[in-house]
């Protein structure tokens, strides 16, 4: 019994890790379409402006989504729940950004702390969106926070201005006063998480609440 446990991880594992390089080739296949559609059309130019080529762009974007596609195979079961999709997101475009950062970094300034805090801030925005998508589109019907936010309420509504309007007042109140000397990228998180990310979902559910009772 145990040898076969073992052998459906393995199997499983195996599996995983297949689908997250499938999915990464198939995003750097397409980044690598447009790339090159735009060296045909516009030649150098948008390269040069980056302090890139065209074949650095290409090898970035392969180099990025394989690592980044291997990093969701290897924690695909996360998936199973909101946040643990958003995690797979933000691990899986983390290092297509921070290949990016390299890419127009001096030599030696390429591993540096402004690098890997511009790499994460930009990951967690786009990768915890897209993994949230993500899990919402494969999760129709749930339970708890989520369905109260699918299916929203005049009380729901409330608490969730009020949740909202609370962090984004204290984010814009105290930010200024205790990140003075912090890093700009984690200052710009903080602000994204603390006061963007709220009452955009504030707004995105009170919509959710409108949309039926405008028609």
């Amino acid at each position: 019994m145990g040898s076969l446990t073992a052998h459906n991880l393995v199997r499983d594992l195996r599996n995983n890790l297949l689908k997250g390089i499938a999915l990464g080739l198939f995003v750097a296949t397409g980044f690598s379409a447009w790339v090159t559609f735009l060296r045909l059309t516009a030649g150098t130019s948008p390269f040069d402006r980056l302090r890139t080529t065209y074949l650095a762009t290409v090898e970035l974007y392969y180099g990025g989504a394989l690592v980044g596609g291997t990093l969701i195979g290897l924690f695909l079961p996360l998936r199973r729940w909101p946040l643990g999709s958003a995690l797979l997101g933000v691990l899986g475009v983390f290092p297509l950004y921070f290949g990016v950062a390299l890419t127009t970094s001096g030599a030696g300034s390429t591993f540096t702390a402004n690098n890997l805090a511009s790499s994460s801030v930009l990951a967690f925005f786009v990768g915890s969106a897209v993994g949230i998508w993500s899990w919402l589109r494969d999760n129709p019907e749930s339970h708890g926070l989520i369905q109260a936010l699918r299916r929203p309420t005049i009380r729901t509504l409330a608490v969730l201005w009020l949740a909202a309007g609370g962090l984004a007042a204290s984010s814009y109140l105290g930010l200024s006063r205790w990140t003075g000397r912090w890093p700009p990228d984690l200052v710009i998180f903080l602000a994204g998480a603390l006061f963007v990310i709220p009452i955009l979902i504030a707004l995105l559910v009170t919509w959710v609440w409108a949309k039926p009772r405008i028609k």
